[in-house]
């Protein structure tokens, strides 16, 4: 449990540094484009670079601790595998965001942070597909696998999905990251492959962005459709779900007959760590 916490405070230490390793940057810009220093805006302005600075520092540390170098991690599965969990993500995404209705007191610190991220080109690629990656790569490619090597696969799994939920700092979303950390975790315990938790994470942000964008008065799939529309959906969601996730379970795990090699950790790499 120690390196998974190191490895989750550590995490937190690489968005406090990208933070402040934006500020002086954006002062600079600032100057050199205005000739003024505006500090209000500034603190505004930091916000992306900071982002962007905070994935680079984490993947950084990721790599000069060897957490990146297992080629097998990056092992595509197979195209059904992915088109099955790409199913997976559809129903279980609508099945999220219904249970999310029924938690509508918890909330929402971050709303004008994410508003801000989706004004710019740069913003929506962090979120979409930046973010997703540098997380799958610290949650299940370094905390995750952390996990696994000393706990059983439920322990594992529950308590990377908690450190997952937790790592956002905003009630409502930390609720929703710990159900769809659950669900990354269990992806990635089956194959010790880091591809289906990315095309998992990066549908989901994608998805959730572009419903936001086309959609910015609607709170819910259900504001759009009705609430008996709704209902069938839902209903819809929960059969892809279940179907794709006995799918998923037919596919043998790691290690066994047909299916990708088992990523043993050095013993130097442990002590490293």
């Amino acid at each position: 449990m120690k390196a998974s916490i190191k490895l989750f405070l550590i995490y937190i230490l690489m968005q406090l540094l990208g933070s402040l390793a934006a500020v002086p940057l954006v002062l600079v810009w600032q100057f050199v484009t205005t000739g003024s220093l505006d500090a209000g805006a500034a603190d505004a302005q930091t916000l992306l670079p900071g982002s962007l600075l905070a994935l680079f520092f984490s993947v950084w540390y990721l790599w000069k601790k060897g957490y990146l170098d297992d080629y097998r991690q990056y092992a595509p599965t197979s195209a059904g595998y992915l088109g099955w969990t790409a199913l997976l993500l559809v129903g279980s995404s609508i099945l999220m965001e219904w249970l999310m209705g029924f938690m509508d007191f918890l909330p929402d610190w971050q709303e004008d942070v994410f508003g801000q991220m989706m004004d710019s080109w740069a913003g929506v690629l962090t979120i979409c597909l930046l973010a997703p990656v540098v997380e799958e790569l610290m949650f299940r490619g370094a905390i995750t696998r952390e996990l696994l090597r000393r706990y059983s696969p439920g322990v594992a799994i529950v308590v990377s999905g908690f450190f997952f939920g937790l790592i956002h700092f905003n009630p409502v979303q930390s609720v929703y990251a710990f159900m769809l950390g659950l669900l990354l975790a269990w992806l990635y315990w089956r194959t010790r492959s880091l591809v289906p938790g990315i095309v998992f994470h990066v549908l989901n942000n994608s998805i959730a962005t572009w419903m936001t964008l086309q959609y910015p008065d609607a709170d819910n799939t259900g504001d759009l459709l009705g609430a008996d529309a709704y209902a069938a959906v839902v209903c819809g969601a929960a059969i892809v779900f279940a179907f794709a996730l006995w799918r998923l379970t037919r596919y043998p795990k790691t290690g066994e007959a047909g299916w990708l090699p088992l990523p043993q950790d050095s013993t130097q790499t442990d002590e490293r760590r």
